[in-house]
């Protein structure tokens, strides 16, 4: 089974480090943002698995935040944290079908189980579904298995390639920025700067490996991914 990621929304940096080793025994990709309307543009930069979340954050608050991210998006495991045991704020968050509301401080045992309680969600989801991206007659891209192939013939993609296609292929109606390619093809590299140009040279070279109006080029913007059609293939 591919990685499963998880984004970690808590303003307390101290907080964050306690519980990160735990998180990191249970999944291989973890992402940050230190406020509400931090999370919501890292979600949509990255579409993570699982997102876990407080509900007294900055700018937009935790229930807040899941009611907006629900909206559009059913799939994505929600869990919980809070100092407070709130009834009201109790019974809307059973609303937002989440995987565990946690009271805080938080058990390691209980985050843990919360966490493999989403694993086994995502990994039945996984079973049933398959997506494929057909981007000419001859082309696909396996989005979970993260393999691009022509006429039934694997075409190596290198590290980067296949992340940078698969966070395109996230969401074809998306306009990613040159900061969102950047940050997501380096989120394991934290001392790593910025750079554009590095992105372009990335680009252009799985352009070679697509065909030509796979990635399209949005002036000013970024870079939009242009599939022919996509196959959700069930597997019985």
């Amino acid at each position: 089974m591919k990685s499963i990621s998880l984004l970690y929304i808590e303003d307390d940096l101290d907080i964050r480090e306690i519980y990160l080793d735990s998180i990191k025994e249970e999944v291989e990709l973890v992402y940050f943002a230190s406020d509400g309307e931090e999370g919501y543009e890292a979600y949509l930069s990255y579409r993570p698995d699982i997102i876990l979340l407080d509900i007294n954050m900055p700018k937009l608050d935790g229930l807040s935040l899941a009611k907006k991210i629900r909206e559009n998006d059913s799939n994505v495991k929600i869990i919980i944290t809070t100092a407070y045991s709130e009834q009201e704020k109790l019974l809307q968050a059973i609303e937002l079908y989440l995987i565990k509301y946690i009271l805080k401080p938080i058990d390691p045992t209980i985050l843990k189980q919360a966490l493999q309680k989403a694993k086994k969600e995502i990994s039945l989801q996984r079973e049933k579904e398959k997506l494929i991206y057909m981007l000419d007659e001859a082309t696909t891209w396996d989005f979970d298995a993260e393999k691009l192939y022509e006429n039934g013939i694997e075409i190596k993609l290198t590290k980067n390639e296949r992340r940078l296609l698969k966070l395109l292929s996230t969401n074809k109606d998306k306009v990613f920025t040159f900061f969102d390619i950047f940050n997501h093809i380096s989120h394991d590299n934290f001392d790593k700067e910025y750079d554009a140009n590095q992105v372009r040279a990335l680009v252009k070279l799985l352009r070679k490996k697509v065909p030509k109006n796979s990635i399209i080029n949005i002036y000013g913007e970024g870079y939009r991914f242009n599939p022919m059609e996509r196959e959700l293939e069930t597997i019985s």
